[in-house]
């Protein structure tokens, strides 16, 4: 008999993904859960997913949390779900041409598990009655309420396809981690996003108005840090154009899933309160540069990120307006 919870639904769920990203996925399912009033986490704010909330539900290494799961009890919860995966799921989310995928898996997963005999009828009535949303919206909350760290103990975990092994171990050896591309000494239009918000950072810190590099010759310690922002930028810039030159077409968003998985990595160091944009740009860069990667991140991307890049995709979401070092801070505020 099958284990239904989060980790094993999540896998049958995530068959009907292009390009499925664990995180993305978990984000989008427990959003309406997450919504809802007075659901906190222990430190009493909303919870953000995040890769390493993800992949421990994922794996059924950690059970889901008690308030999380009294919350998808919830009648209100229970009676949106279906227009939420409607709306938010099934179109957009999950991709047509894959869903017949999922939804045998989800069907057998359903059938073979240990749900009570009511519940499996229940929904197996809804998928038979073309009611697919809802199908997959009431599946999920039964999921979330069960004993997220079992695992089926008839599963047998895949051995690792050798021959994919080796094709990757080539990718990599015929493609050593490309030489850094040197910060050019005039600022281009793909760095004026992130370059400002240096400016906004120092003026802050010193008073002084800053439009152009040689402004903060004056000032050698914002120089400094201001050149090597721009060398940690360009370690990114390397890495972004040497994968889209070296990926196909179709493989071109190994890049965006680096960006998403450092930004879900930093987020809660970014909305700490600190005393100074400084202070926040400081933290989050010793956060980002110790940053694990996903193993499958860390394939696509041939294992050429390392610390200096995962501090210049900071700089990368900042021209996103993913986020913002002087966010919280008035533009007339200054450091004493």
């Amino acid at each position: 008999m099958a284990v239904f919870n989060y980790g094993s639904y999540a896998r049958a769920f995530e068959l009907g993904v292009s390009n499925p990203n664990m995180t993305k996925v978990a984000r989008a399912l427990f959003e309406p859960i997450f919504n809802l009033d007075g659901v906190f986490n222990r430190a009493g704010n909303p919870y953000t997913m995040n890769s390493t909330m993800a992949k421990a539900w994922y794996n059924h290494d950690t059970d889901i949390p008690e308030n999380v799961k009294n919350a998808a009890g919830r009648q209100d919860l229970i009676e949106s779900i279906g227009d939420y995966f409607a709306a938010e799921i099934l179109d957009v989310v999950t991709n047509q041409n894959q869903e017949s995928q999922m939804y045998s898996a989800m069907l057998r997963l359903i059938r073979n598990s240990d749900l009570q005999q009511d519940q499996r009828a229940e929904l197996l009535s809804m998928y038979e009655d073309g009611d697919k949303a809802e199908f997959l919206g009431r599946a999920f909350l039964y999921a979330v309420v069960a004993d997220n760290t079992k695992t089926d103990p008839d599963q047998v975990e895949e051995p690792v396809d050798e021959d994919i092994r080796k094709f990757k171990d080539l990718i990599k050896r015929d493609h050593p981690k490309p030489k850094a591309i040197k910060p050019p000494k005039e600022i281009q239009d793909h760095e004026i996003g992130y370059v400002k918000e240096l400016y906004r950072v120092y003026h802050q810190l010193s008073g002084e108005e800053y439009a152009r590099p040689e402004d903060l010759n004056g000032q050698p310690r914002l120089r400094r840090n201001f050149d090597r922002q721009r060398k940690d930028y360009y370690l990114a810039e390397t890495i972004h154009r040497e994968l889209r030159d070296t990926y196909r077409i179709d493989e071109e968003d190994g890049f965006d899933l680096l960006k998403d998985e450092v930004l879900e990595g930093i987020s809660e160091t970014v909305d700490r309160p600190y005393g100074t944009g400084f202070d926040r740009m400081t933290a989050v860069m010793e956060r980002a540069s110790s940053l694990p990667l996903s193993n499958n991140l860390q394939d696509r991307t041939l294992d050429w990120v390392g610390p200096g890049e995962k501090k210049g995709v900071c700089h990368m979401l900042v021209n996103d307006k993913e986020m913002s070092w002087m966010e919280g801070f008035d533009d007339a505020d200054t450091a004493v």
